[in-house]
């Protein structure tokens, strides 16, 4: 089917530029990952499950030396952060080491998420999906965000949501759905409250 065998046609190269995507080791995340470093940016991998994190870095390296040997362009780096975004503490932390340790940080990919995840409250008391699809990001990209403007021209933030979005609204009543959980409800809240975030992120950065 042509909408699931489409692809990325651009041959822009990033090399200098340094890459930040939360769950990038697997799925969408990991494929992003992969063209990024075959590009010649430094991708971070920030991620909750370290052992998996380097597997994935593991077979990166492996897959584009093989497509990268006849050719002139150089892979970047990849290196793994861990960051939970379940936790609170773990989001300043990572945070933290990122503004640390990154002279510069020019595109953040905000991928990481859970779907159809059966109700549970995180640490900080917050509906699972509502803090690792939402709540979590948008922490994580305001402590960010000073870094990545100063590393601008052309720094990117990309929040990944979905079509789910418009099947939702923003329950701000009970945000935690105790009262009317689903699965679906959560994610669903959880992908609008992207969508929401992006746009008033977009038009604040616009004014500035």
């Amino acid at each position: 089917m042509l909408f699931f065998s489409n692809y990325c046609r651009s041959n822009a190269r990033l090399v200098g530029k340094t890459v930040v995507i939360t769950g990038a080791n697997c799925g969408i995340g990991k494929e992003t990952a992969r063209d990024l470093y075959r590009r010649g940016a430094k991708v971070i991998l920030a991620c909750r499950d370290i052992n998996k994190a380097e597997e994935a870095v593991n077979d990166i390296k492996e897959h584009s030396s093989r497509s990268t040997q006849d050719s002139e362009d150089e892979a970047g780096q990849l290196e793994i952060y861990q960051l939970n975004l379940s936790s609170l503490t773990s989001i300043k932390k990572c945070a933290q080491r990122l503004l640390t340790n990154e002279s510069t940080i020019n595109i953040l990919i905000n991928n990481a998420g859970v779907f159809l995840h059966p109700f549970e409250k995180t640490e900080d008391g917050f509906e699972t999906h509502f803090q690792v699809n939402y709540l979590g990001h948008f922490l994580l990209t305001l402590l960010l965000l000073p870094k990545i403007q100063k590393s601008a021209p052309d720094s990117k933030i990309i929040n990944v949501s979905s079509v789910a979005h418009k099947f939702s609204d923003i329950y701000m009543e009970d945000l935690n759905l105790e009262r009317s959980y689903s699965p679906l409800k959560a994610y669903c809240q959880s992908k609008l409250a992207n969508i929401l975030f992006t746009k008033e992120l977009d038009k604040k950065l616009k004014s500035k």
